[in-house]
């Protein structure tokens, strides 16, 4: 038995090293660097507020209903907080890092079935060095959670599809189907995804299954293969279990989502206020270190080759490249919204790095090329990189050359590996430099780096300053979410009638149809403005401190002058800084703008 275990540890090694590379890329030091991201930000205020209050329906952060997100990441990141005990950075979020892991397997083993074992380790290899999917998955957020179940949706389907074949196999007529159970499996995946972001996975899922039976001249026999009426209610359920709750008590939340959804294709009537470039041109550096390989699978099944080969990846492809093209019509498409399509990406770029290590070891010359290029590039950016830091950032010198020559090392070893015969297997060590780099990055550059945008300071800022027996520290209008993770002794609660009833946006397409909307930004600031003052003169007012942004303080500081008193401003910290008042003025006093309002609060963006 030793030996037969023995036996297999060595058989399975590249398995093996592929499992620690996720590990330690996507789990390791996760907790290395303050929350720094609003996404994430709004997740951990979000995740707290559930566990804090028992708002496990519909959480509450800023004063308001948080209607915008489904709650499956939330009750994750919540359930593991009440299991542990711990409420930190790590608990946050580890459900969108071990999704990573879990993307990583599916790969893997998607992978071998669409081209053999090597084009799974290859894909799975490649997933753990693409530089967005770490990022990503090292945040808490709905992203990471999603771009499982998609995956575990396809590779479902695929399993239904194909069955058991591993490897190009034979043409599609011969193969036998999976058990129906796949197709349960997918449908509950595509439930769960639902829960996890709502609608935009059965866009995913579709726009690859589809196209991809349709020039498999499958069409009709695939969708009654994946016909499964148990599958469909058991997705209808999960996808019905949190909206119509949310319905029964707030009807209101259906304009939200559908605000929320119209906004991201354009169709709301109402703009979004950050402007992006469309999704195509964001793609290049999303698809790092892997990009030269994922554009030459674009490529590849429209040439004499891939048409003439059984086993072009066309599942992956639509993946990849059907949702990109589909992204790229939304008016507000952000970088993040691909990360389900992520692992399209890293199966396109495993199967090219197999098919062009085999290619160049028989001697042709352009894959040959393709091989070199992507190692002379990692290592010369590895190796200028720290010229780069000595001269913008010298204290980070030290961990750059760390770092660097981590991934020199790994990209000469991968060098050395293809040419003593090694194929999948080259992207080991290219793999596990980026695991360690990971580490160095997080632990040695991002948190000092990072450190300067996290709340923590804040918040102990704030204990400091205002006494201790005021236990609540009132907000104007807004503030960004990470406060709430770091000021746990304190209460966070709005200043009466300054926040949105749920965003911005929704109030707005609200008060216009109800002929109310005030369009001009002056006019909007003053009445700001005077709820502001309106609370200072309440003779019921307690709190005597709040926070404000500061670019809205600085609008309203003429008017604010004699009645409070600035005790701390952030210094320019790349977010959106506060400001800390304590309100001088007696309860009741009338409280009145010195100055024409129209010149003294401008018309220019706040936020």
């Amino acid at each position: 038995m030793p030996l037969r275990f023995g036996h297999r540890v060595r058989s399975r090694w590249p398995e093996l090293v592929l499992l620690a590379s996720a590990l330690v890329t996507f789990v390791g030091l996760l907790g290395a660097v303050d929350l720094w991201g609003k996404r994430e930000q709004r997740a951990a205020a979000e995740s707290l507020d559930t566990v804090n209050h028992g708002h496990w329906l519909i959480a509450e952060i800023q004063g308001r209903p948080r209607l915008e997100k489904p709650p499956l990441p939330r009750w994750a990141s919540a359930s593991l907080m009440l299991l542990t005990g711990r409420s930190d950075e790590v608990i946050v979020r580890l459900p969108s890092a071990l999704a990573a892991v879990g993307v990583a397997l599916l790969v893997y083993d998607l992978g071998r079935r669409l081209g053999g074992r090597w084009v799974g380790i290859a894909s799975g290899l490649a997933y753990c060095s693409t530089f967005y999917a770490i990022t990503e998955h090292r945040q808490a957020g709905n992203d990471g959670p999603l771009a499982f179940f998609t995956t575990l949706a396809l590779y479902s389907a695929w399993r239904r599809l194909h069955g058991d074949r591993v490897g190009p196999g034979l043409p599609p007529p011969s193969e036998e189907p999976g058990p129906r159970g796949w197709s349960i499996l997918m449908y509950a995946s595509l439930g769960l995804g639902f829960l996890t972001k709502g609608p935009v996975i059965l866009v995913l899922v579709g726009l690859t299954v589809v196209p991809y039976l349709a020039v498999s001249r499958r069409l009709k026999a695939g969708l009654l293969l994946l016909q499964d009426w148990r599958g469909v209610a058991l997705m209808t359920a999960l996808c019905l279990c949190w909206p119509v709750p949310v319905l029964v008590s707030r009807f209101d939340a259906l304009s939200v989502w559908m605000l929320e959804i119209g906004q991201k294709v354009g169709s709301a009537g109402v703009a979004h206020h950050d402007w992006r470039t469309p999704l195509v041109a964001e793609w290049f550096w999303m698809a790092m270190p892997w990009t030269p390989l994922a554009i030459l699978a674009l490529v590849v099944p429209f040439t004499a080759r891939g048409r003439a080969s059984r086993s072009t990846p066309w599942f992956p492809w639509f993946w990849a490249f059907a949702n990109l093209a589909m992204f790229s019509t939304w008016s507000v498409a952000k970088p993040n919204y691909y990360v389900p399509c992520l692992p399209a990406v890293a199966l396109l770029a495993g199967s090219g790095w197999i098919r062009m290590a085999r290619e160049a070891r028989s001697g042709a010359i352009g894959p040959r090329l393709m091989l070199q290029s992507l190692w002379v590039v990692l290592f010369v950016v590895a190796c200028a990189a720290p010229v780069v830091v000595s001269q913008r950032a010298p204290e980070f010198l030290g961990a750059s050359l760390a770092l660097a020559a981590v991934v020199v090392a790994g990209v000469v070893a991968s060098a050395v590996a293809w040419r003593r015969g090694a194929e999948a297997t080259a992207l080991a060590p290219i793999a596990a430099s980026v695991s360690v780099g990971v580490l160095i990055a997080y632990g040695a550059i991002a948190r000092p780096l990072l450190g300067s945008q996290s709340h923590r300071p804040l918040a102990a800022t704030i204990d400091r300053l205002v006494p201790d027996d005021e236990s609540t520290v009132l907000f104007f209008h807004e503030l960004d979410e990470g406060l709430w993770f770091y000021l746990r002794d304190r209460a966070l609660a709005p200043v009466p009638g300054s926040q949105p009833s749920t965003n911005d946006a929704h109030d707005m397409v609200v008060e216009a149809r109800q002929g109310t909307l005030v369009e001009d930004p002056g006019l909007r600031l003053q009445q700001e403005l005077d709820v502001l003052l309106g609370w200072i003169a309440d003779p019921d007012r307690e709190a005597r401190h709040f926070l404000i942004r500061d670019r809205l303080y600085d609008r309203f500081a003429p008017a604010l002058r004699g009645l409070t008193t600035e005790l701390y401003r952030e210094p320019d910290l790349g977010r959106n800084e506060l400001v800390l008042l304590r309100v001088d003025a007696p309860a009741g006093t009338v409280a009145s703008a010195d100055a024409d309002p129209a010149s003294d609060l401008g018309t220019g963006p706040l936020r």
